[in-house]
Protein backbone atom coordinates (compact mmCIF):
# COMPACT_ATOMS: atom_id res chain seq x y z
CA UNK A 1 0.00 0.00 0.00
CA UNK A 2 2.90 2.16 0.79
CA UNK A 3 4.34 1.46 -2.36
CA UNK A 4 1.25 2.91 -4.56
CA UNK A 5 0.87 5.94 -2.46
CA UNK A 6 4.63 6.74 -2.80
CA UNK A 7 4.39 5.92 -6.58
CA UNK A 8 1.10 8.42 -6.77
CA UNK A 9 2.53 10.78 -5.21
CA UNK A 10 6.03 11.02 -7.96
CA UNK A 11 3.41 10.72 -10.78
CA UNK A 12 1.82 13.73 -9.50
CA UNK A 13 5.11 16.00 -8.62
CA UNK A 14 6.36 15.44 -11.86
CA UNK A 15 3.18 16.74 -13.35
CA UNK A 16 3.80 19.81 -11.17
CA UNK A 17 7.49 20.17 -11.84
CA UNK A 18 6.15 19.88 -16.04
CA UNK A 19 3.19 22.34 -15.58
CA UNK A 20 5.84 24.49 -14.04
CA UNK A 21 8.43 24.67 -16.47
CA UNK A 22 5.69 24.83 -19.01
CA UNK A 23 4.30 27.97 -17.92
CA UNK A 24 8.07 29.57 -17.75
CA UNK A 25 8.77 29.16 -21.36
CA UNK A 26 8.04 32.16 -23.49
CA UNK A 27 5.20 31.02 -25.94
CA UNK A 28 6.20 31.98 -29.77
CA UNK A 29 4.32 34.42 -31.08
CA UNK A 30 3.69 34.57 -35.04
CA UNK A 31 4.18 37.88 -36.73
CA UNK A 32 0.50 38.36 -38.41
CA UNK A 33 0.34 39.71 -42.20
CA UNK A 34 -1.81 42.88 -42.05
CA UNK A 35 -5.76 42.66 -43.24
CA UNK A 36 -6.01 44.83 -46.47
CA UNK A 37 -8.94 44.61 -48.96
CA UNK A 38 -8.31 47.85 -50.65
CA UNK A 39 -5.42 49.65 -52.39
CA UNK A 40 -5.71 52.64 -54.22
CA UNK A 41 -2.45 53.75 -56.07
CA UNK A 42 -2.62 57.89 -56.61
CA UNK A 43 -0.68 59.34 -59.26
CA UNK A 44 -0.13 63.00 -59.19
CA UNK A 45 1.45 65.06 -62.03
CA UNK A 46 4.77 66.92 -60.24
CA UNK A 47 3.76 70.08 -62.61
CA UNK A 48 0.61 70.11 -62.20
CA UNK A 49 -2.62 68.42 -63.74
CA UNK A 50 -4.91 65.74 -62.93
CA UNK A 51 -4.32 63.29 -60.36
CA UNK A 52 -4.65 59.46 -61.44
CA UNK A 53 -5.88 56.57 -59.54
CA UNK A 54 -6.34 52.98 -59.63
CA UNK A 55 -8.04 50.47 -57.14
CA UNK A 56 -7.66 47.47 -55.90
CA UNK A 57 -10.78 46.14 -53.90
CA UNK A 58 -11.52 42.61 -52.45
CA UNK A 59 -14.87 43.26 -50.72
CA UNK A 60 -15.08 39.67 -49.06
CA UNK A 61 -11.66 39.31 -48.46
CA UNK A 62 -9.95 36.06 -49.16
CA UNK A 63 -13.69 34.73 -50.05
CA UNK A 64 -14.87 33.59 -52.81
CA UNK A 65 -15.82 36.60 -55.05
CA UNK A 66 -12.66 38.15 -57.15
CA UNK A 67 -10.98 41.57 -56.24
CA UNK A 68 -11.59 44.11 -58.79
CA UNK A 69 -9.21 46.12 -60.19
CA UNK A 70 -8.67 49.01 -62.31
CA UNK A 71 -6.35 49.83 -65.34
CA UNK A 72 -3.84 52.27 -65.36
CA UNK A 73 -3.60 55.16 -67.38
CA UNK A 74 -0.24 57.43 -67.65
CA UNK A 75 0.49 59.88 -70.07
CA UNK A 76 3.80 59.90 -72.08
CA UNK A 77 6.79 61.56 -70.56
CA UNK A 78 5.16 62.78 -67.44
CA UNK A 79 6.19 62.54 -64.21
CA UNK A 80 4.27 61.21 -61.52
CA UNK A 81 4.64 61.15 -57.78
CA UNK A 82 2.54 57.88 -56.81
CA UNK A 83 1.18 57.31 -52.84
CA UNK A 84 -0.64 54.03 -51.68
CA UNK A 85 -2.98 53.61 -49.58
CA UNK A 86 -4.09 50.93 -47.60
CA UNK A 87 -7.27 50.04 -45.82
CA UNK A 88 -8.94 47.22 -44.12
CA UNK A 89 -12.46 47.58 -45.04
CA UNK A 90 -13.96 44.46 -43.31
CA UNK A 91 -13.83 46.33 -40.11
CA UNK A 92 -16.16 48.92 -39.19
CA UNK A 93 -15.22 51.48 -39.06
CA UNK A 94 -12.69 51.00 -41.63
CA UNK A 95 -9.46 50.50 -40.61
CA UNK A 96 -6.28 52.76 -41.95
CA UNK A 97 -3.31 50.08 -42.48
CA UNK A 98 -1.62 52.93 -44.06
CA UNK A 99 -0.62 54.72 -41.13
CA UNK A 100 0.28 51.22 -39.27
CA UNK A 101 3.10 50.56 -42.49
CA UNK A 102 4.05 54.08 -41.97
CA UNK A 103 4.27 53.31 -38.22
CA UNK A 104 6.06 50.17 -38.73
CA UNK A 105 8.22 51.53 -41.71
CA UNK A 106 11.19 49.33 -39.98
CA UNK A 107 9.18 46.44 -40.20
CA UNK A 108 7.47 46.74 -44.09
CA UNK A 109 9.26 47.34 -47.68
CA UNK A 110 7.41 48.05 -51.15
CA UNK A 111 8.72 45.87 -54.27
CA UNK A 112 7.80 47.23 -57.67
CA UNK A 113 7.48 44.70 -61.44
CA UNK A 114 6.81 46.31 -64.62
CA UNK A 115 6.83 45.40 -68.23
CA UNK A 116 10.26 46.05 -69.16
CA UNK A 117 11.26 50.17 -70.02
CA UNK A 118 7.72 50.99 -69.46
CA UNK A 119 9.05 54.24 -67.83
CA UNK A 120 11.93 55.96 -69.19
CA UNK A 121 12.95 56.89 -65.59
CA UNK A 122 13.07 54.05 -63.46
CA UNK A 123 13.99 52.34 -66.07
CA UNK A 124 14.36 47.94 -66.41
CA UNK A 125 11.63 45.98 -65.06
CA UNK A 126 11.85 46.79 -61.26
CA UNK A 127 13.25 45.49 -58.31
CA UNK A 128 11.23 42.83 -57.65
CA UNK A 129 13.81 40.04 -59.21
CA UNK A 130 16.66 42.31 -58.48
CA UNK A 131 17.00 44.48 -55.07
CA UNK A 132 19.56 46.81 -56.82
CA UNK A 133 17.64 47.54 -59.80
CA UNK A 134 16.58 51.19 -59.72
CA UNK A 135 12.97 52.54 -57.91
CA UNK A 136 12.99 56.33 -57.27
CA UNK A 137 11.57 56.13 -53.61
CA UNK A 138 10.53 59.22 -51.56
CA UNK A 139 10.64 57.74 -48.41
CA UNK A 140 12.52 55.97 -45.89
CA UNK A 141 12.36 54.39 -42.58
CA UNK A 142 14.33 55.31 -39.60
CA UNK A 143 17.31 53.13 -40.35
CA UNK A 144 17.37 55.34 -43.26
CA UNK A 145 16.11 51.83 -45.46
CA UNK A 146 13.08 52.61 -48.68
CA UNK A 147 9.67 52.30 -47.39
CA UNK A 148 7.76 53.00 -50.43
CA UNK A 149 4.69 54.60 -49.63
CA UNK A 150 5.73 57.44 -51.86
CA UNK A 151 7.73 57.21 -54.84
CA UNK A 152 8.20 59.29 -58.63
CA UNK A 153 7.93 57.85 -61.68
CA UNK A 154 8.18 59.41 -65.27
CA UNK A 155 5.99 57.09 -68.37
CA UNK A 156 7.79 56.52 -71.16
CA UNK A 157 6.90 56.45 -74.70
CA UNK A 158 3.03 55.90 -75.32
CA UNK A 159 2.52 52.11 -75.51
CA UNK A 160 0.23 49.96 -78.47
CA UNK A 161 -0.29 47.12 -75.94
CA UNK A 162 -1.28 47.22 -72.02
CA UNK A 163 1.54 46.25 -70.06
CA UNK A 164 1.48 45.13 -66.27
CA UNK A 165 2.37 47.17 -62.61
CA UNK A 166 2.50 44.52 -60.07
CA UNK A 167 3.34 46.05 -56.23
CA UNK A 168 4.04 43.95 -53.55
CA UNK A 169 4.47 44.74 -49.37
CA UNK A 170 6.51 42.75 -47.98
CA UNK A 171 6.36 42.47 -44.05
CA UNK A 172 10.27 41.76 -42.31
CA UNK A 173 9.92 42.43 -39.07
CA UNK A 174 13.38 41.98 -37.61
CA UNK A 175 14.91 41.62 -41.28
CA UNK A 176 14.61 44.40 -43.11
CA UNK A 177 17.91 45.58 -43.85
CA UNK A 178 20.06 47.10 -46.76
CA UNK A 179 20.38 43.89 -48.45
CA UNK A 180 16.68 42.03 -48.05
CA UNK A 181 14.49 41.21 -51.30
CA UNK A 182 10.81 40.63 -51.91
CA UNK A 183 11.54 36.93 -51.28
CA UNK A 184 12.25 38.09 -47.30
CA UNK A 185 9.37 38.05 -45.30
CA UNK A 186 5.46 37.38 -45.48
CA UNK A 187 3.61 39.48 -48.51
CA UNK A 188 1.11 41.65 -47.05
CA UNK A 189 0.01 43.01 -50.48
CA UNK A 190 1.14 41.18 -54.02
CA UNK A 191 -0.89 43.20 -56.72
CA UNK A 192 -0.76 43.28 -60.75
CA UNK A 193 -2.52 46.22 -62.28
CA UNK A 194 -2.71 46.82 -65.83
CA UNK A 195 -1.09 49.50 -67.38
CA UNK A 196 -1.38 51.73 -70.50
CA UNK A 197 0.99 54.65 -71.44
CA UNK A 198 -1.07 57.17 -73.31
CA UNK A 199 -0.73 59.90 -76.12
CA UNK A 200 -0.70 63.84 -74.96
CA UNK A 201 -4.66 64.44 -75.48
CA UNK A 202 -3.22 68.12 -76.25
CA UNK A 203 -0.89 66.78 -79.31
CA UNK A 204 -2.62 66.58 -82.42
CA UNK A 205 -2.38 63.42 -84.76
CA UNK A 206 -0.91 63.48 -88.19
CA UNK A 207 -4.47 62.91 -90.45
CA UNK A 208 -3.57 61.54 -93.21
CA UNK A 209 -6.10 59.59 -95.42
CA UNK A 210 -3.58 59.10 -98.77
CA UNK A 211 -0.62 57.62 -99.17
CA UNK A 212 1.00 57.11 -102.21
CA UNK A 213 4.36 54.67 -103.22
CA UNK A 214 6.27 56.42 -106.21
CA UNK A 215 9.28 53.39 -107.35
CA UNK A 216 11.54 54.86 -109.63
CA UNK A 217 14.09 52.63 -111.44
CA UNK A 218 17.24 53.65 -110.57
CA UNK A 219 18.64 52.42 -114.29
CA UNK A 220 15.76 54.48 -115.62
CA UNK A 221 12.21 53.47 -116.97
CA UNK A 222 9.33 54.59 -115.99
CA UNK A 223 7.87 54.97 -112.28
CA UNK A 224 5.37 52.66 -110.90
CA UNK A 225 3.04 53.91 -108.42
CA UNK A 226 0.98 52.03 -105.63
CA UNK A 227 -2.15 54.48 -103.61
CA UNK A 228 -3.97 53.80 -100.16
CA UNK A 229 -7.09 56.03 -100.15
CA UNK A 230 -9.62 56.87 -97.03
CA UNK A 231 -11.91 58.62 -98.81
CA UNK A 232 -14.08 59.61 -95.88
CA UNK A 233 -11.23 59.16 -92.72
CA UNK A 234 -11.97 56.80 -90.49
CA UNK A 235 -15.74 56.26 -91.32
CA UNK A 236 -17.89 53.71 -92.22
CA UNK A 237 -16.33 52.52 -96.34
CA UNK A 238 -13.01 50.37 -95.76
CA UNK A 239 -9.89 52.23 -98.22
CA UNK A 240 -8.79 51.67 -101.80
CA UNK A 241 -5.83 49.98 -102.08
CA UNK A 242 -3.69 49.64 -105.18
CA UNK A 243 -1.51 46.40 -105.10
CA UNK A 244 2.41 47.25 -105.91
CA UNK A 245 3.96 45.28 -109.05
CA UNK A 246 7.61 45.57 -109.66
CA UNK A 247 9.87 43.97 -112.14
CA UNK A 248 12.38 41.02 -110.63
CA UNK A 249 15.76 42.21 -110.34
CA UNK A 250 15.86 45.53 -110.27
CA UNK A 251 16.46 48.19 -108.12
CA UNK A 252 14.11 50.80 -107.17
CA UNK A 253 14.11 54.40 -105.19
CA UNK A 254 10.55 54.43 -103.47
CA UNK A 255 9.49 57.99 -102.08
CA UNK A 256 6.58 58.15 -100.14
CA UNK A 257 3.78 61.56 -100.36
CA UNK A 258 1.03 61.98 -98.09
CA UNK A 259 -1.74 64.12 -97.81
CA UNK A 260 -4.96 64.96 -96.01
CA UNK A 261 -7.88 65.22 -98.39
CA UNK A 262 -10.53 65.97 -95.80
CA UNK A 263 -9.00 69.87 -95.93
CA UNK A 264 -10.04 72.37 -98.38
CA UNK A 265 -7.33 72.46 -100.11
CA UNK A 266 -5.46 69.24 -99.78
CA UNK A 267 -3.09 69.41 -97.21
CA UNK A 268 0.15 68.06 -97.53
CA UNK A 269 1.84 66.09 -94.84
CA UNK A 270 4.94 65.33 -96.80
CA UNK A 271 6.27 67.99 -96.29
CA UNK A 272 5.15 68.54 -92.63
CA UNK A 273 6.89 64.96 -92.11
CA UNK A 274 10.17 66.29 -93.53
CA UNK A 275 9.81 69.60 -91.12
CA UNK A 276 9.57 67.68 -88.22
CA UNK A 277 11.42 64.56 -89.39
CA UNK A 278 13.20 64.54 -85.69
CA UNK A 279 9.95 63.32 -84.36
CA UNK A 280 8.99 60.52 -87.32
CA UNK A 281 10.15 57.62 -88.54
CA UNK A 282 9.15 55.11 -90.97
CA UNK A 283 9.27 51.00 -90.16
CA UNK A 284 9.29 48.42 -93.01
CA UNK A 285 7.83 44.74 -92.83
CA UNK A 286 7.65 42.87 -95.98
CA UNK A 287 7.45 39.13 -97.29
CA UNK A 288 10.64 37.25 -96.00
CA UNK A 289 13.58 37.61 -98.96
CA UNK A 290 11.46 39.18 -101.30
CA UNK A 291 13.84 41.99 -101.66
CA UNK A 292 17.73 41.22 -102.47
CA UNK A 293 18.52 44.37 -101.03
CA UNK A 294 17.19 44.85 -97.93
CA UNK A 295 17.55 41.10 -96.66
CA UNK A 296 14.53 39.49 -94.14
CA UNK A 297 11.64 40.46 -93.61
CA UNK A 298 12.04 44.29 -92.87
CA UNK A 299 12.42 46.01 -89.43
CA UNK A 300 8.80 46.60 -87.56
CA UNK A 301 9.91 43.64 -85.40
CA UNK A 302 13.72 44.61 -84.59
CA UNK A 303 15.05 47.93 -85.47
CA UNK A 304 18.15 46.87 -86.18
CA UNK A 305 17.13 44.78 -89.08
CA UNK A 306 18.51 46.04 -92.67
CA UNK A 307 16.33 48.57 -94.13
CA UNK A 308 17.89 50.59 -97.34
CA UNK A 309 17.14 54.78 -95.85
CA UNK A 310 18.19 57.55 -97.90
CA UNK A 311 17.61 60.74 -95.52
CA UNK A 312 18.12 61.21 -92.43
CA UNK A 313 17.08 63.34 -89.56
CA UNK A 314 18.78 66.70 -88.05
CA UNK A 315 20.44 64.21 -85.61
CA UNK A 316 21.19 61.72 -88.22
CA UNK A 317 18.69 58.96 -87.39
CA UNK A 318 16.83 57.43 -90.30
CA UNK A 319 13.66 58.99 -91.74
CA UNK A 320 12.06 56.49 -94.71
CA UNK A 321 10.86 59.50 -96.84
CA UNK A 322 13.11 57.69 -99.37
CA UNK A 323 14.15 54.35 -99.21
CA UNK A 324 16.42 51.95 -102.08
CA UNK A 325 14.79 48.51 -102.42
CA UNK A 326 15.88 45.98 -105.01
CA UNK A 327 13.82 42.89 -106.22
CA UNK A 328 14.61 39.56 -106.03
CA UNK A 329 13.26 37.16 -109.06
CA UNK A 330 9.83 36.62 -109.99
CA UNK A 331 7.30 35.21 -107.50
CA UNK A 332 4.16 33.11 -108.62
CA UNK A 333 1.85 34.78 -105.87
CA UNK A 334 1.77 37.78 -104.23
CA UNK A 335 4.11 39.45 -100.85
CA UNK A 336 3.23 41.88 -98.65
CA UNK A 337 5.05 45.08 -98.38
CA UNK A 338 3.69 47.18 -94.67
CA UNK A 339 4.26 50.82 -94.13
CA UNK A 340 4.32 52.43 -90.44
CA UNK A 341 5.08 55.68 -89.79
CA UNK A 342 6.06 56.36 -86.26
CA UNK A 343 5.09 59.97 -84.68
CA UNK A 344 8.34 60.06 -81.73
CA UNK A 345 8.00 63.27 -79.93
CA UNK A 346 9.68 64.95 -76.88
CA UNK A 347 13.42 63.03 -77.38
CA UNK A 348 11.58 59.69 -77.75
CA UNK A 349 12.91 59.60 -81.27
CA UNK A 350 16.44 58.32 -80.90
CA UNK A 351 19.16 55.70 -82.51
CA UNK A 352 17.63 53.07 -80.69
CA UNK A 353 14.10 53.52 -80.77
CA UNK A 354 11.63 50.97 -82.65
CA UNK A 355 8.22 50.60 -84.02
CA UNK A 356 6.22 50.30 -80.19
CA UNK A 357 7.91 53.73 -79.34
CA UNK A 358 5.30 56.75 -79.81
CA UNK A 359 2.11 57.14 -81.88
CA UNK A 360 1.18 55.53 -84.99
CA UNK A 361 0.66 58.08 -88.31
CA UNK A 362 -0.28 55.14 -90.44
CA UNK A 363 -0.08 51.52 -90.42
CA UNK A 364 -0.78 50.22 -94.20
CA UNK A 365 -0.09 46.90 -95.84
CA UNK A 366 -0.25 46.72 -99.70
CA UNK A 367 0.02 43.57 -101.72
CA UNK A 368 3.39 43.46 -103.25
CA UNK A 369 4.12 41.43 -106.67
CA UNK A 370 7.51 40.81 -108.74
CA UNK A 371 7.07 40.04 -112.11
Amino acid sequence: MKTIKSALFLFLLFGLITSCSDDDDTPSIEEETEVISRVVLTFTPTQGGDAVTATWFDEDGEGVGDPTIDKIELEEDIEYMLSVILTNTLVDPDENVTAEIAMEDDEHMFFFAFTENLFSTPTGNGNVDNRDDAIIYNDQDENGFPLGLSTTWTAGAHTESTGEFRVVLKHQPNIKSATSTATDGESDIDITFPIDIVEDPNEEEEIINEVILTFTPAEGGDPITARWLDADGEGVNNPTIDAISLLANTEYQMSIALTNTLEEPDEDKTEEIADEDDEHMFFFEFTSDIFTNPSGDGNVDNRDDPVNYDDQDENGNPVGLLTTWTTGSAITSSGNFQIILKHQPGGLKTETSDATTGGTDINVVFALNIQ
